[in-house]
């Protein structure tokens, strides 16, 4: 209940424009509000709905009073409010280097799930990645709806500017690659089974030979 009601605030709170006043650095602020917002629904951020929900009563807080700045309201200081903005600035890049770090573990983990949900996150330069996230994609086409994505739009520039579109490795190539990857997450299970088995031989050695330094002293 308390979710469904902070994100119906959200919605009430975004519909007025943003305060004029150091415009610059406030807009990003309230901008990101309501995409910061909606990170809680994804199982990744649930660890941070108390600061998020902390964070958007503090902006919400803060934007009234570039509001009251802007109206000329001489109660409102324009130095405290810079100070504000740029105290949550710190916090609204903290997600945004958390949304990053995401999407470059959905990408490290094949995780096509979490990588749309960074993808369509709102928080995200899909320009700065955009060959990654091509390339994700063409990897992983039967597990992708590119419908209402920036994926769809990459392509359609594609097609407008009348390029080649690329249209991925080749099955035999996307079938080499599943294998490599299979092969080297076998690999990397069985160096850590080989790494447990050799770190138990050790503490029995070690073991018995306490052991017998006791015989010996009992002798």
């Amino acid at each position: 209940m308390k979710t469904i009601l902070f994100i119906v605030l959200f919605t009430f709170e975004l519909f007025a424009l943003n305060p004029k006043v150091y415009s610059v650095l406030g807009d990003q602020l309230y901008d990101n509000l309501e995409n910061i917002g909606k990170l809680q629904d994804i199982n990744e951020f649930k660890m941070y709905s108390k600061k998020i929900q902390e964070y958007y009563l503090d902006v919400k807080s803060v934007r009234k009073i570039g509001f009251m700045i802007d109206k000329g309201n001489s109660e409102a200081s324009k130095t405290e409010y810079l100070k504000e903005l740029r105290k949550l600035s710190k916090t609204n890049d903290f997600f945004i280097k958390s949304v990053n770090s995401v999407f470059q573990k959905s990408l490290k983990d094949e995780d096509s799930d979490l990588f749309l949900k960074m993808l369509n996150s709102g928080l995200l330069d899909s320009d700065k990645y955009k060959q990654e996230i091509k390339r994700y994609y063409y990897e992983h086409k039967d597990e992708i709806d590119i419908k209402g994505t920036v994926i769809e739009r990459f392509v359609n520039e594609d097609i407008k500017n009348k390029k080649r579109v690329y249209t991925g490795p080749s099955k035999k190539e996307l079938q080499k690659a599943k294998i490599e990857r299979i092969r080297a997450k076998d690999k990397a299970k069985q160096e850590a089974i080989a790494k447990s088995i050799e770190e138990e031989l050790l503490k029995k050695k070690k073991k018995i030979r306490e052991e017998q330094k006791k015989e010996l002293k009992t002798k």
